[in-house]
Parts: C-alpha cells; sequence; structure tokens
C-alpha cells in the first residue's frame, strides 16, 4: 500500500538519490568543475561529503524501512528530502556558474515536489497517535524557536550593521560573490519554516508532529554539514568556519530535539490516505 500511495514521490525521491550521487562525486572527483574562490570551494566540498556519504545513505535506508511500514522511516525520509530542497537552493543560486548547473535545477526542482507529493499524500491525524501523550512538545517547540530566534537574529543583526556602516559583513565577502544567499535562504525558507513548526508542535496540532519531525532531520544533517566543512576548510586554506561553535551548539540542541520525537514514537505501519 505505501509504494501505491506514495508512488510519485518514491519515483522521485530515487531519481533524487541518483542525481545526488552524481553530483557530490563530481564535485568531490572532478578537480576543475566548482570554478569558485578558495573558501567557498572548500564548502562545497564538505558539503559533497556529508550529501555522499551521509545523507544519501540515511535516504535509501530510509525510503527501504518506509516500505515496509515504519513511521520513523517515513518521518527520515521526508526529512532528508527537505535537506535535499535547502541544500541544492545553494549550488543552484550561489554556486559560480559550471558544467553541473541543470543537475542543479534537476535536483532542487524534483525534491521540491517530491516532498510536496508525499506530505499531502499522508495522514498527519494517524501519525499524530504514534507519538505518545509524553513527548517533550513543549521543550521541543521552545528550542526551534530559539533556534530560529538566535539564527535569523544574527543575519538581521549583521544585515542592519550593513544599513548603519555600509559595511559588507565579512562571511559575504568571503564567498567571492556580491548577494547573501546564506542570510536570504535561512530567513526565507528556514526560519519561517521552523518557527510555524515549533508553534503548531507547542499547540500539539498533528501538522506540528510532522513538520518538527522533518524539519529538526534536516537541521541535524546541515548541521554536521557545516562542522565538516570547517574542516574542509581548516585542511585546505588553514582557515575554518569562525561559527563553529554555534554550528555545534545549534546542531547539538537539533540532534536531541530529533531524538526526543523519534523516540516518542510508537507502533509500526505505513500512513497514507485511503
Amino acid at each position: 500500500m505505501f509504494k501505491k500511495q506514495f508512488k510519485i514521490p518514491i519515483i522521485l525521491s530515487i531519481i533524487v538519490m541518483i542525481l545526488a550521487i552524481i553530483a557530490s562525486a563530481g564535485g568531490i572527483f572532478i578537480g576543475d568543475l566548482y570554478q569558485d574562490n578558495v573558501q567557498t570551494k572548500a564548502a562545497w566540498y564538505g558539503n559533497d561529503l556529508v550529501t555522499l556519504f551521509v545523507v544519501v545513505p540515511l535516504m535509501i535506508w530510509a525510503l527501504s524501512s518506509a516500505a515496509r511500514e515504519s513511521y520513523r522511516a517515513q518521518l527520515v525520509w521526508l526529512g532528508g528530502l527537505w535537506y535535499m530542497v535547502y541544500n541544492y537552493i545553494f549550488y543552484l543560486y550561489g554556486a559560480a556558474f559550471n558544467n553541473f548547473f541543470l543537475l542543479y535545477v534537476a535536483l532542487f526542482v524534483l525534491s521540491t515536489y517530491g516532498l510536496i507529493f508525499a506530505l499531502i499524500k499522508l495522514d498527519t491525524k494517524r501519525i499524530a497517535e504514534t507519538f505518545s501523550t509524553r513527548t517533550p512538545v513543549r521543550r521541543v517547540s521552545c528550542y526551534m524557536v530559539f533556534f530560529s530566534l538566535l539564527l535569523g537574529g544574527l543575519w538581521i543583526a549583521k544585515s542592519i550593521g550593513f544599513i548603519m556602516t555600509g559595511q559588507v559583513p565579512q562571511d559575504i565577502l568571503q564567498t567571492g560573490h556580491t548577494t547573501a544567499m546564506v542570510y536570504a535562504t535561512d530567513l526565507a525558507l528556514l526560519m519561517p519554516a521552523t518557527v510555524l513548526s515549533g508553534i503548531l508542535l507547542w499547540k500539539r496540532e498533528a501538522w506540528g508532529y510532522v513538520l518538527s519531525t522533518i524539519v529538526m532531520m534536516k537541521c541535524v544533517m546541515y548541521s554536521l554539514v557545516l562542522l565538516v566543512m570547517s574542516a574542509v576548510a581548516y585542511l585546505k586554506i588553514g582557515k575554518g568556519d569562525p561559527y563553529i561553535i554555534l554550528w555545534s551548539v545549534l546542531g547539538t540542541g537539533a540532534f536531541l530535539c530529533l531524538v526526543s520525537l523519534l523516540r516518542s514514537m510508537k507502533g509500526k505501519g505505513a500512513v497514507f490516505n485511503g
């Protein structure tokens, strides 16, 4: 039943995983693929390593387990798709034009529609019923709002600082691009999704359980990306990410929240609209 009800998002997810393997492997092993500066290249390499060796294998496991009627695996799978959406926005708009541009377009589009088509098939009420009444919804939702206020507040403060001083933030200058890609993506996409999910979870809405788990899944995976990026940058150019402590703290908090949510789920069963 799962394969029948989720046929389209499953197909799209398989294509996304195949394309992500090609894009990541190409980024790692094709030496002249990236046309960015040295610092930004190091970031892409770190990102490719996590996508290829952590995210894609996790998605493969989650999708196969979801087919065997695992609630937890379904949410992990959707979290992987959300990661792909968020991740390939950066490649699509942030990477200097290269031979994989059309691949980035396909990855962003297919992962976006795969996530949408999967979400509209979910019976969120049945999913919510699998969560224990002892699920720490308030603790998790408070952390999600804190996460958004801290990270979003940092980008807003830097943007206001530019208005006041006319000085472009150093982390933007280091990319070699004139646009604030990270600020824009986080403030327009990540922060609203995290705050909304946290509020719905606080109210114990069915969508709150689903979206909070998906959002926290992505936050954990991307925190790992940021840590690996920093390590690669340090090895290649002797300079790590100045926000490494922040990523470590936020990633640890997201991991603890994700574990709390997934451990609170009970039972198995495919979740779909009949």
